[in-house]
């Protein structure tokens, strides 16, 4: 009998345990955090081209002298987007997680991943083959 006493006791201490720190991680990633973002242009448009656009809220933010500065939960991820100003352009960077100071490349060259996925689609579906 004692030995089930101990074993409840225990039993119910860890999922105490566990949900107090299942809290707090849940309290930790909706933390607002102050993201100071850079943008590194890699392409042959100017900075102003490119704004900042927050996943899942949405929220934008345009840079200034290559620096933007946004409030965000820890839990947001951030990605390049074409300024609203541009609606004939098209542009969308990997959303990546946020930290306080977050680095954004705007690479418009091709690389190699995309070239090999070009490749195979056009060996997958060429014409010819079918």
């Amino acid at each position: 009998m004692l030995y089930k006493f101990i074993f409840v006791l225990i039993a119910l201490s860890i999922v105490t345990f566990l949900s107090t720190q299942l809290a707090k991680i849940e309290k930790e990633k909706n933390k607002i955090i102050k993201v100071q973002i850079t943008l590194d242009n890699k392409c042959d448009f100017f900075d102003k081209v490119f704004m900042v656009k927050a996943v899942p809220s949405g929220k934008t933010a345009r840079f200034i002298n290559k620096k933007t500065e946004m409030f965000l939960k820890k839990s947001s991820k951030v990605q390049l987007v074409v300024s609203d100003e541009y609606p004939g352009f098209h542009f969308t960077s990997i959303p990546v997680n946020v930290t306080y100071n977050t680095i954004l490349v705007a690479d418009c060259s091709n690389s190699e991943r995309l070239d090999n996925i070009f490749e195979s689609l056009k060996n997958q579906f060429n014409k010819d083959s079918n």
